[in-house]
């Protein structure tokens, strides 16, 4: 006799399942620890079994990093929520401190997101139009900043993405190996934010 079907809520929960476990051992071991026989020796199953929800480790990867970015895009989000009503220059500081916090606290997903090359099985374009949205709502913000008067006049995208390579750049070589003391490394990040910030205001 032959087992029934799953329906799409018992598929979707355990496709959940292997994202949450993928996204597990990301944070634990690196993106290169990511992989078929990985996740199903940690969920208790036989690694053939992965593929009834899963072509391949791409399709994983792909699936985790789709998830993790719209969470990261919601998160985003509320900080133009915050823009409408108030100052900013707060806003945009805690913007750029929330970049800050996501690098530290979740080191290997960072590092899939900005150091790798494509995340989880991006195409060149993918990755570019990524990388496009991101500066892009930072762009916004920069720009209300400019129309009232707190921030220089000047390209906001150009402003945004200036700023973002700031924030970045210690991060960037701590993870290439250029850095190696994360201590140096906090205390530089702390620097650079308040020359970030020193790189918009007016004087």
């Amino acid at each position: 006799m032959s087992r029934p079907k799953k329906t799409t809520t018992q598929l979707e929960t355990t496709r959940e399942q292997i994202l949450n476990t993928a996204l597990a051992i990301l944070q634990e071991s690196g993106p290169e620890s990511i992989t078929i026989r990985a996740i199903a020796e940690r969920m208790g199953v036989a690694h053939m079994s992965l593929y009834t929800y899963f072509e391949n480790q791409a399709a994983i990867l792909r699936a985790l990093s789709t998830r993790e970015m719209a969470k990261w895009r919601a998160k985003q989000n509320i900080f133009n929520e915050r823009s409408e009503t108030e100052d900013i220059t707060q806003v945009v500081g805690d913007l750029l401190k929330f970049f800050i916090a996501f690098a530290r606290e979740k080191p290997n997903l960072y590092r899939m997101a900005w150091v790798m090359s494509e995340m989880g099985g991006e195409t060149p374009a993918e990755s570019r139009q990524r990388m496009q949205t991101t500066v892009g709502q930072l762009a916004a913000l920069v720009q209300k900043g400019m129309e009232i008067g707190v921030f220089v006049p000047r390209n906001p995208f150009l402003a945004a993405g200036t700023v973002l390579a700031m924030i970045n750049a210690p991060f960037i070589l701590f993870h290439s190996g250029k850095l190696v003391d994360a201590v140096l490394r906090d205390q530089i990040v702390e620097e650079v934010l308040s020359a970030a910030m020193g790189y918009l205001k007016m004087k």
